[in-house]
């Protein structure tokens, strides 16, 4: 073998080996779908729309409360390698307005402070909100999931006619899987 080849031989098992360890590595790293929002003050669970034992609140129940904010944060969240080849790497999230959302099943009800409301844009319009609903389902994987903005009439000058909350309707990729779990266990 020649010197020339020699090199030729080692550069390729040099960019094959910083190959694996890219794959590796991508494995590992991990990607948040998470939508642009605050960790609420609140947790509260709804069976069917009737309150249930579970609540977790930041200032009384602060062990509970990080229990499921970390399922709730870790809900957004998967691997750099899986989000690329499964085409959620580029994934939008989008906002529209809605009707009242359904309160079907188990629905989460995230609150925050509305002296200090956090906020949204939608159609160049900021819009303040303290509560957000979501219904968590089991065994769904990672899919389109959905949030309910709540704003209500004494956080926004709305213009109509209507004193009526209004609904913002917000998609994004989620795997409450985990959650859901947890929900159920500790409602138990």
């Amino acid at each position: 073998m020649t010197k020339k080849n020699r090199w030729w031989l080692m550069a390729v098992y040099i960019i094959l080996a910083v190959l694996v360890v890219l794959v590796v590595a991508s494995c590992f790293i991990p990607v948040s779908k998470k939508p642009d929002i605050d960790d609420p003050l609140t947790y509260e669970l709804r069976v069917d729309g009737v309150a249930e034992t579970f609540l977790a609140d930041k200032e009384n129940s602060s062990e509970r409360y990080n229990e499921v904010n970390k399922e709730f944060n870790d809900s957004f969240s998967e691997s750099f390698l899986v989000s690329l080849f499964s085409g959620r790497i580029g994934y939008t999230n989008s906002i529209r307005s809605t009707s009242r959302p359904s309160t079907s099943g188990y629905t989460l009800y995230l609150y925050y402070n509305s002296d200090n409301a956090p906020t949204f844009t939608y159609n160049n319009t900021t819009y303040y909100y303290d509560e957000i609903r979501l219904t968590i389902s089991e065994d769904k994987g990672m899919t389109s999931q959905e949030f309910y903005y709540v704003c209500s009439p004494e956080l926004n000058n709305f213009t109509t006619n209507t004193n009526s909350t209004r609904y913002f309707l917000q998609t994004f990729i989620a795997n409450f899987d985990g959650l859901y779990d947890y929900l159920t266990e500790a409602q138990a």
